[in-house]
């Protein structure tokens, strides 16, 4: 289906030829729910996780969730809010100070969140709790986008949020294609796969597809711009060691970085020539990624095992979300 036919006019969008931006239909009545319980002092979380890979479209992804969401807002509730660069957040520090600085009612991405992956008593953890124990009253719809699913903790996969979208690639490494999980669904799929990081553990309630452009407004072109640049910035201030590499090198080490991860957490499902085309290198190239970083393992002491935190009650409940699936309809943004 289409949504803001007069904000996304036909050509906002390469290769779009009728007014709106396209949306699954099924994932639009579930973000329906939301919108309509947003004035009810309610504060939402939805997850959305890359299948434990990297590039395959969850900041698009987040992008599309956050304007329909903010459009329907707008309908429902008679508000004037805008989704663009400004709600997107790349750390936890940041996502603190934009939550109390955008009005109510609006949707705030953070862009690979790993801050909420930390265990225990760091001071990050705990300040990040605390926020969550306390945004309620910020009346707010919070995306936060992650490699994977099983990488969080069971306070935020299980306790606070409400929704996971799941985005993988499908055939050769094709973008576009997601699962979503209920409150339910989502609960099942972490208490039964995260042992083996399995997402076949449990169902989806359904499965959809996306088109490829970022979707900001108002400004889609200044937003993507500048968020690009944003994302680019964060990544020279991320590590000091960063800041005098040139942009090759730091393309390379950040690949790295995320390919060991996705081995390491799937070793023995997949191999290094499944991941060249993902990764753009050669099968020798990840063998030698895989070599370097085992060693660095090896003289690494693990952190302590994290204790299991209670699991709360979701605020959202299962019979208002929408678990019917259409026939997995083709994409269309024509």
């Amino acid at each position: 289906m289409k949504f803001a036919e007069k904000i996304f006019p036909k050509g906002t969008f390469p290769g779009q030829e009728t007014d709106g931006a396209y949306i699954n239909e099924t994932l639009a009545k579930n973000l329906d729910v939301i919108a309509e319980k947003m004035d009810k002092d309610m504060t939402f979380l939805g997850i959305i996780s890359g299948h434990d890979s990297v590039g395959n479209g969850k900041s698009t992804m987040l992008t599309h969730v956050g304007s329909y969401l903010t459009y329907k807002i707008n309908e429902i509730h008679k508000t004037d809010l805008t989704f663009t660069d400004k709600n997107m957040c790349l750390n936890s520090k940041a996502l603190v100070s934009t939550s109390h600085a955008l009005p109510k009612l609006s949707v705030i991405g953070l862009d690979e969140g790993d801050d909420l992956t930390t265990h225990g008593m760091k001071e990050v953890s705990v300040r990040l709790k605390r926020y969550f124990r306390k945004c309620r009253q910020l009346n707010q719809i919070l995306i936060v986008i992650l490699p994977s699913f099983f990488e969080l903790p069971k306070f935020y996969a299980l306790s606070r949020s409400h929704f996971l979208i799941d985005v993988e690639f499908q055939n050769n490494f094709d973008r576009g294609y997601f699962k979503f999980y209920s409150p339910k669904a989502k609960k099942q799929l972490y208490l039964r796969g995260k042992r083996e990081w399995d997402y076949d553990s449990y169902h989806s309630n359904f499965k959809g597809r996306f088109f490829s452009s970022y979707c900001f407004f108002p400004d889609l072109e200044g937003c993507i711009k500048r968020y690009k640049k944003k994302k680019y910035d964060d990544m020279l201030d991320d590590s000091e060691e960063y800041k005098d590499l040139p942009y090759d090198t730091i393309v390379k080490n950040t690949k790295k970085e995320y390919f060991c991860k996705v081995y390491d957490n799937l070793k023995g499902k997949i191999t290094h020539k499944d991941l060249t085309v993902p990764f753009g290198v050669s099968e020798n190239t990840l063998i030698s990624w895989y070599g370097e970083y085992k060693k660095l393992k090896e003289v690494t002491p693990p952190e302590p095992k994290p204790k299991d935190t209670e699991v709360r009650g979701l605020l959202c409940k299962e019979n208002k979300i929408v678990e019917e699936q259409k026939q997995q309809e083709q994409m269309l943004i024509n």
